[in-house]
């Protein structure tokens, strides 16, 4: 981990992770490396930019960029304390800006060397630098992860391809293939197309020449491979050394169209795309030489651009130059597609200048968090980027103009404010807030922390459906949801309103009262009699009559289909309750019919805290399995014994037992086997007999030689002596080695 200040950079090897489990909770104490005292500390120029490689080996490569256009590369070791010290790469880019010739001294200016005046260094100071991708981006084109992007404050875009350190690596992955595919096709249909266009200019053929030649240095080294944790293969390689180890600088990248304002640039991100395959379900396959750049300005506005063209990688020439003055390089346009503005300009139609920082998301390439002491700000820009990938994979002349009016109208970039500073707040005293970190664990989920006033502010945030993959048939088993297992939604209606027809009043009695004379309204008290005042008053009557039941009719026909649909549903409901608790008295045991009476049986919340007991129990053991596994990897090779070695073993073991006297007789009598301490005493006693028998047999044949009684021929005399000689031999090199075995076990042999 990089721990950076404005002047000093310390490097901080961080704890195991053990440290976690443990009930320790006093602080460590981390193990630092300053980084560059003389480089960064004594030239009291301050840290822009300090950045990973994505190609690093091991991940120990790091850049830094000063603001006074610095760029420097480290390869840290920690068994070579001068990694620290000084920088195996140092290019001061004004310097490489007006340079002409790969032979002129690029190199960062030595401390204590006296430094002219140059209108550069109002020019070339940078606010930021990022490289323009990582292997981990699927489908991404190939000389992004090796593109350094230099922002400086006066608005220029500068950048730096290839950048590479002495030692490299690739993972072997299937995005690494992709890289490696994209950029051999690259480079190889560039020089096709240049040699056959006569046209083309000189620098275009030495810069195609320069490429394939780069590209051939890679291809025809045998890299180093090497395995690291959980299985992952990497492969070393070397930078190439038929090209200079610095490349052109590339720049400056024109706005197009041109904006002015007061502003300063405060950072830089670039996003890669991809081509998307239809034939593939989508997958990213060949990278597009685009990149989406995204500058951040001081007043919090962010200027969306797409660099069309692609940047490759360029080098200086080499020797003497053709030309006294330094040829101006096509222009290079950016293409500002959208500005956001985050902040609303003040009362006074202006905004106080500040120093946004810009933070990339961790789920997604196309998006990232800004910020500002307003708080903090998360912009999308997925919803327009896979559209326009799809277009570009599938480029078509027909209906373009159409598609790309449809395409501008709906290319809006999402802006949240994920964390608010109150207003309040802000106005009353300054706020200081520091960058952003996005945190994607399994414990505490996707989580954004920050610091504000010295108080740490925390957010925890939810994953995109566009960031979700479901390419896992278990993933997407587990995402979808079976509503046959799940209880029938019913549908949310409004509470019963009866209708007006069960409280409104009759019509009749209003009738009676005023359409009825007064002489007639007594002979409705009497018995009816057949007339024709009778039969009108009847009529008159039926017809408010018919219309109030008709309505009570049709409210009395709705609150019965209401009961029974109630009804229906309460039905549904038992049965569904009875079903939950048929699932719940299974859980609990209450449905267990044969237990033994003698036991005790275990039922309801007993059962339940039991079997939760039993899941911690055996989460317990796989924890601790896991923490000897891993301690054990950690002790072991990986490397496993071969037949020699596990052969050796067992005969260490034998000759281990085998040096006891009492446990020897035991074991090699029911193995039916002569102890090794026995056999080296009858070895000895046998050297013994075999001496004493030849120095008498040589006796013997000298005094019968002497005496002229007995005439053994010379060479029989010889044969038999050397035969003998033969036998010692072989008998002192089997006492020698079984002594040697036992001294190297610790035995004196007597």
């Amino acid at each position: 981990m990089a721990i950076v200040t404005a002047h000093t950079i310390y490097i901080a090897v961080l704890p195991d992770p053990s440290h976690l489990n443990t009930e320790d909770t006093s602080p460590l104490k981390l193990k630092t490396f300053q980084l560059g005292p003389t480089a960064h500390v004594l030239e009291q120029s301050s840290i822009a930019s300090v950045i990973w490689h994505p190609l690093g080996y091991r991940g120990r490569c790091l850049v830094t960029v000063t603001k006074d256009a610095v760029v420097r590369l480290w390869e840290l070791n920690r068994a070579d304390r001068s990694t620290f010290s000084e920088p195996t790469l140092a290019v001061d880019l004004k310097k490489l800006a007006n340079a002409t010739s790969a032979d002129e001294n690029l190199s960062a200016s030595k401390y204590g060397a006296s430094k002219g005046f140059s209108p550069d260094s109002f020019e070339l100071e940078v606010a930021a630098a990022c490289f323009g991708g990582s292997l981990n981006q699927e489908g991404i084109h190939g000389w992004a992860p090796m593109t350094l992007w230099v922002a400086m404050k006066e608005g220029d875009v500068y950048a730096l391809c290839p950048l590479l350190p002495s030692k490299w690596q690739l993972k072997r992955t299937s995005s690494t293939s992709t890289f490696m595919q994209f950029l051999m096709a690259s480079i190889h249909s560039k020089y096709a197309s240049i040699q056959e266009n006569h046209t083309a200019s000189p620098d275009d053929r030495r810069t195609s020449r320069q490429q394939l030649s780069w590209l051939s240095d890679i291809t025809c080294q045998e890299p180093l491979v090497e395995c690291e944790f959980f299985e992952e293969i990497i492969e070393v390689y070397s930078r190439p050394a038929s090209t200079p180890s610095i490349p052109k600088l590339q720049g400056p990248f024109t706005l197009a169209p041109d904006f002015g304002g007061d502003f300063e640039l405060t950072d830089i991100i670039i996003s890669g795309l991809k081509t998307l395959d239809e034939n593939k379900g989508g997958d990213g396959k060949d990278g597009i030489p685009v990149s989406v750049v995204c500058l951040l300005t001081s007043n919090c506005d962010i200027h969306i651009c797409l660099d069309l063209e692609g940047v490759e990688g360029q080098w200086l020439p080499s020797g003497k130059s053709q030309h006294f003055l330094p040829i101006d390089d096509p222009e290079h346009n950016l293409i500002v597609f959208e500005t956001v503005h985050i902040l609303p300009n003040g009362a006074d139609g202006k905004l106080e200048l500040s120093h946004p920082t810009i933070t990339a998301d961790i789920h997604s390439g196309y998006s990232f968090f800004v910020t500002h002491e307003r708080g903090i700000f998360y912009i999308s820009m997925s919803s327009w980027i896979q559209k326009l990938e799809q277009e570009l994979s599938t480029a078509q002349n027909e209906g373009a103009e159409f598609r790309l009016n449809l395409f501008l109208d709906d290319a809006r970039s999402l802006v949240e404010h994920t964390i608010r500073v109150s207003k309040e707040r802000y106005e009353k005293s300054s706020i200081d807030i520091a960058s952003c970190v996005i945190i994607d664990d399994s414990d505490i989920g996707y989580f954004l922390l920050t610091t504000v006033n010295g108080e740490p502010c925390a957010a925890a945030l939810d994953v995109s459906i566009d960031d979700v993959f479901l390419d896992d048939p278990v993933v997407e088993r587990h995402m979808s949801l079976d509503m046959g297992d799940l209880p029938q939604r019913l549908e949310l209606r409004q509470s019963y309103q009866p209708p007006q027809a069960f409280w409104m009043r009759s019509e009749l009695a209003s009738f009676i009262e005023h359409r009825v004379p007064a002489r007639r309204r007594g002979s409705l008290k009497e018995e009816v009699k057949l007339s024709p005042a009778t039969l009108e008053l009847l009529m008159n009557s039926h017809r408010i009559l018919s219309q109030e039941t008709h309505q009570l009719g049709l409210a009395a026909a709705d609150l019965f289909r209401r009961c029974e649909r109630l009804k229906e549903e309460f039905r549904d409901q038992i049965f569904r309750a009875s079903q939950l608790a048929t699932r719940i008295d299974g859980v609990t045991g209450d449905d267990e019919d044969d237990f033994d009476a003698d036991e005790e049986r275990i039922v309801g919340s007993a059962k339940i805290e039991k079997r939760l007991e039993e899941v911690k129990l055996k989460q317990h053991n796989l924890i601790s399995q896991h923490e000897r596994i891993r301690k054990k990897l950690a002790k072991v090779g990986a490397r496993e014994l071969t037949e020699k070695e596990e052969a050796w073993v067992v005969e260490l073991d034998k000759m281990d037992h085998s040096i006891d006297g009492n446990q020897t007789d035991g074991v090699n009598r029911e193995n039916g086997e002569v102890p090794t301490w026995q056999r080296f005493d009858e070895v000895k006693r046998l050297k013994n007999d075999l001496m004493m028998q030849a120095n008498k047999a040589g006796a013997d044949t000298e005094d019968e030689d002497a005496n002229g009684i007995v005439r053994v021929p010379s060479e029989f005399r010889k044969q038999r002596v050397g035969r003998v000689m033969e036998l010692l031999e072989r008998e002192t090199a089997l006492v020698d080695a079984a002594t040697q075995r036992l001294n190297r076990l610790n035995i004196q042999a007597s």
